[in-house]
């Protein structure tokens, strides 16, 4: 019996395994088992042989995802390990390395040595999401278990070739290297062995109208460990890439936002793992990624992540920060590149084909005098944003969020230039694209001066019947443009060459005011009048006043009104807890950026231009003695003074004490005070620091005037037109004396009815009396 037993227990385990071994080879593979050793036992063999520990079934920990080291709670101890602080003196420079064990990788930094014995460590190239799909949004990079090299630079995100080529942003010179693969970031980190152990983060968003551009433009070295702070760059998608869109569920764009935003949640996720403080992010950015930093904390998808926002000239309720017309852009793109198709399914397709197999270099930037140009910008998607950045500004979601925004002093310098130079000097020439060859073929020039700067917006062109022969110019008119050469001249510069003074007449004798307020106000003759007075006849018998005011309307428009509008917006939040500071700063630039105005033809030798900060801010001037720092700076064309970097010094220090506390006067561990208190901006208050070489000082109600102005503008427009307003107004300044002495005579009428009418009671009373006392008469 118990032999019966025994046999139908074996029978019935075998059966069992046989049946287990059917269903596992008809059942889909379970995801494989990915075994990674302890986040102790790697961080114990980084440091002591620069290697990884092999997974094994005995030692590994079973995951069925990737590693989340994310989640672990890593102590300071085990941080400066990480950093090899103690190997810093080591020969073999290997060891000399910094790492980073991150939710995405195992990292290999570098490290830089700083004055006063301290360092700075550079994690490059770290991508935060996979290669991406077109018109998709981005997947989060997967874990890589191996040692990952960060020392280089990814690519750029690609944009195009002839808007690019020797092109620089300020004193930042770009590289010529572009790829599909290019999500990635990098991180600057100041010496963690002094200051705050874990530091607060700055988050830099580039510029260049969300078409041009890349993070490793700017270095954020000398600004972290100034600062002791951690800077961090990024790319994202740019162009027809990152924010082509139709309006609606087809194309529903903003692949660029959610790039910024995937990386904003990598650096909150990990920011403990590399020294950073995940309470204290502060997003900034500059021109095009100004209004994008104000967007991205707009997002439901946000989640409270960021702290702080610094925006530096621009703002998103900038006309040109959201695309409101997106369907003008698909409908130029699709007759541009023939993918027009009597069935719009066909031409989404071409379109998509178009974008898929990038190879050509199709990319553009479409400029006119319309300041909300039909270009690749941001969108409301009811996605990634469900509201106007105006109405998003005033909800709870900016409630606990420092404000800090700026402009320079003449930010529409550039813009300013690139009108006169392509719209004011031919009558019939109202918008141009740049990137596109026109009929006589465009060719990019390498310049003879690799640090020659040029505006974002201007590119240097040659015709085709010119390219082996150089320009012929008078002698005269070269002397103007300083000596440059045919490979050198701008657009402007070009088309100003013969004789600047000529044009420049020209474009005084045009209707520029009016040309330009068309463009961008639908009911603009309701108010031209007072523009003109306001920016054009106080100049009207002097070329410089006249030029320096178009300059004003070009920045009070594209900048200045929309920075007061937020600011004003934000003093009236209720119940916030959160700060608001304003800066304008004027102090000219000491790069070579060639300024129309102020270089060629000196008549204005201290207009202040976009992105003139940048350099202050990022600490170039204290960079001389360190050639590892603004690698893509060329400094032997630069001369800074001492002032200038004491300069650069002081700017450090207020910016790095808001990213800190929310408080640019506010004390730190390695900040001392501040020498000029930076007032708040409130409601009652309208304070800006004026960021002035040798003279920072406080400016109040600086833009009052000419917001209040554009404000009674921007009113008319959004009731309508004025209609019969506008006749009324004006009939009211003619006929105004006419209504006073009426008015008077009226008045003075009334005043001797009522006179008259009571001497008449007076008269009829005294007679009654009379008849009371008939015997009565009077002495």
């Amino acid at each position: 019996m118990s032999d019966d037993i025994i046999n139908f227990v074996l029978y019935f385990f075998i059966i069992l395994i046989f049946h287990n071994n059917f269903v596992c080879s008809t059942s889909p593979p379970s995801p494989p088992v990915i075994l990674y050793p302890s986040f102790e036992r790697i961080v114990g063999q980084l440091i002591f042989n620069s290697t990884l520990p092999q997974c094994t079934e005995s030692t590994c920990k079973k995951t069925f995802t990737q590693a989340n080291f994310s989640k672990v709670n890593l102590t300071d101890e085990y941080l400066l390990k990480l950093s090899s602080y103690d190997k810093i003196y080591h020969k073999a420079k290997g060891y000399q390395r910094p790492y980073l064990i991150a939710s995405t990788g195992i990292y290999s930094g570098k490290r830089i040595k700083y004055r006063n014995n301290r360092y700075i460590d550079q994690f490059l190239g770290i991508y935060y999401a996979e290669l991406p799909r077109s018109l998709e949004k981005p997947v989060k990079k997967s874990f890589n278990y191996s040692i990952q090299n960060a020392t280089k630079f990814s690519p750029y995100c690609m944009q195009s070739l002839l808007m690019t080529e020797n092109l620089s942003y300020g004193s930042f010179v770009m590289e010529h290297n572009f790829h599909d693969n290019c999500l990635s970031l990098n991180i600057y980190r100041a010496d963690l062995r002094y200051g705050e152990s874990h530091k607060a983060i700055m988050v830099f968003l580039h510029g260049g109208s969300n078409q041009i551009g890349g993070g490793s433009l700017f270095d954020g070295s000398i600004l972290a460990s100034e600062g002791d702070i951690i800077v961090i760059t990024m790319n994202f998608r740019l162009n027809y890439h990152g924010f082509l869109s139709s309006g609606d569920e087809r194309i529903k764009g903003n692949y660029g936002l959610w790039d910024q935003l995937l990386a904003v949640e990598w650096i909150y996720e990990n920011a403990h793992l590399f020294g950073g403080d995940p309470k204290r992010i502060t997003l900034a950015g500059h021109s095009a990624g100004a209004g994008n930093v104000m967007l991205i904390p707009a997002s439901r998808y946000c989640r409270g992540m960021i702290k702080r926002i610094i925006s530096q000239s621009g703002t998103g309720l900038a006309p040109w920060s959201i695309n409101r017309q997106p369907m003008k852009l698909i409908e130029r793109l699709s007759k541009e590149f023939k993918c027009q198709r009597s069935n719009e399914t066909e031409m989404f397709k071409c379109i998509h084909r178009l974008l898929e197999d990038s190879n050509g270099d199709f990319y553009r930037l479409h400029l006119s005098l319309s300041i909300a140009d039909d270009n690749p910008y941001p969108v409301i998607d009811n996605d990634f944003l469900n509201d106007t950045i105006e109405n998003l500004i005033q909800t709870d979601a900016y409630q606990n969020i420092d404000f800090l925004t700026g402009v320079t002093l003449n930010e529409g310098l550039y813009f300013a230039e690139y009108h006169i130079g392509n719209f004011y000097s031919d009558m019939s020439n109202q918008s141009t694209s740049i990137g596109k060859r026109p009929s006589t073929r465009q060719k990019r020039l390498i310049q003879r001066n690799p640090a020659t700067v040029i505006p974002p917006d201007i590119i240097i062109t040659r015709d085709k019947q010119n390219e082996e022969d150089d320009y012929d110019f008078d002698d005269g008119d070269e002397a103007d443009i300083e000596e440059l050469g045919s490979e050198e001249r701008t657009h402007v510069e070009q088309s100003l060459t013969y004789d600047p003074k000529v044009v420049l007449e020209q474009f005084s004798k045009l209707n520029y005011v009016e040309r330009y307020i068309d463009a961008n106000f639908q009911y603009g003759k309701c108010h031209i009048d007072e523009i003109k007075k306001r920016y054009e006849h106080p100049g009207q018998n002097n070329m410089t006043i006249r030029l320096k005011l178009y300059i004003d309307l070009v920045s009070d428009l594209m900048f200045n009104f929309h920075m007061v509008h937020c600011l004003n917006l934000r003093t009236q939040l209720l119940n916030k807890t959160s700060s608001n500071y304003a800066y304008i700063y004027s102090h000219r630039p000491t790069f070579k950026a060639r300024s129309l105005f102020r270089d060629h033809l000196k008549l204005l030798p201290h207009v202040v231009g976009h992105f003139a900060e940048l350099d202050y801010v990022f600490g170039v001037p204290l960079a001389r003695d360190y050639h590892r720092i603004h690698r893509n700076v060329n400094m032997s064309y630069y001369n800074y003074s001492n002032d200038e970097n004491n300069f650069s010094r002081e700017i450090i220090r207020y910016w790095t004490n808001f990213i800190k506390t929310g408080n640019p006067n506010k004390n730190s561990s390695l900040i001392r005070d501040t020498k000029i208190q930076w007032k708040s901006y409130t409601n009652n208050e309208h304070n800006y620091m004026f960021f002035q070489l040798n003279n920072i000082h406080n400016e109040h109600n600086y833009y009052d005037s000419m917001y209040y102005f554009w404000l009674k503008c921007f009113q008319t427009e959004l009731d309508g037109g004025c209609h019969n307003g506008h006749f009324i107004t004006k009939m009211k300044k003619h006929l105004l004396p006419f209504f006073i002495f009426l008015s008077c005579l009226l008045i003075i009428i009334i005043i001797c009815f009522i006179y008259a009418h009571y001497q008449r009671k007076k008269r009829q009373r005294t007679s009654a009396d009379l008849q009371q006392y008939p015997n009565f008469i009077p002495t």
